[in-house]
């Protein structure tokens, strides 16, 4: 699927490295949004990559958190 906009295509990158990160570090799925975020390194040159404003990349990292981190989480905890 083909991102349609500039945040989606944002969305899709952080799932994408938080993935990635999750596979080589089983710690991540325990992790609070603070350490996400701070793991994903939301800086000014991410925030100039997508050329959207702070909050809209912090509502991006939220989606890709709670897709990859809380995802995970429900689902070892569904028998």
């Amino acid at each position: 699927m083909k991102p349609r906009t500039v945040y989606e295509k944002a969305v899709q990158d952080l799932t994408e490295a938080a993935q990635q990160m999750a596979r080589l570090d089983q710690n991540l799925w325990k992790v609070s949004f603070q350490e996400f975020k701070m793991l994903m390194g939301l800086d000014d040159a991410t925030l100039k990559r997508y050329g959207m404003p702070k909050v809209m990349v912090k509502r991006a990292l939220i989606e890709a958190y709670e897709s990859v981190v809380l995802g995970q989480q429900q689902s070892r905890d569904q028998p």
